[in-house]
């Protein structure tokens, strides 16, 4: 490689390089940016909730419907032509 490669590659490496941290330093300023727009909409949600609060209260599931009362009887069929087989583990 001449000197004038050299010098145009470390050039070319310099501009990527001067890119790069423009555009990651743009990010940087952005940060202040989203954790105002993060607290903002964490906010919003906040007091949102307390009038939604009954709302959601009432939609909840009502965990003594799956109580172990037994299957039903009606409702599942029995298994027609169904063969079982023991399954060996040994390798």
């Amino acid at each position: 490689m001449t000197f004038a490669s050299i010098l145009i590659l470390v050039l070319i490496a310099a501009i990527l390089l001067s890119l790069l941290f423009v555009f990651f330093h743009i990010f940087i300023y952005l940060i202040p940016v989203a954790l105002i727009a993060a607290l903002i909409i964490w906010l919003i949600g906040k007091f949102s909730k307390n009038k939604t609060k009954d709302n959601i209260l009432s939609s909840r599931i009502n965990f003594e419907d799956f109580s172990n009362s037994g299957p039903k009887s009606n409702s599942r069929k029995r298994a027609r032509n169904v063969k079982v087989k023991d399954v060996d583990d040994k390798k």
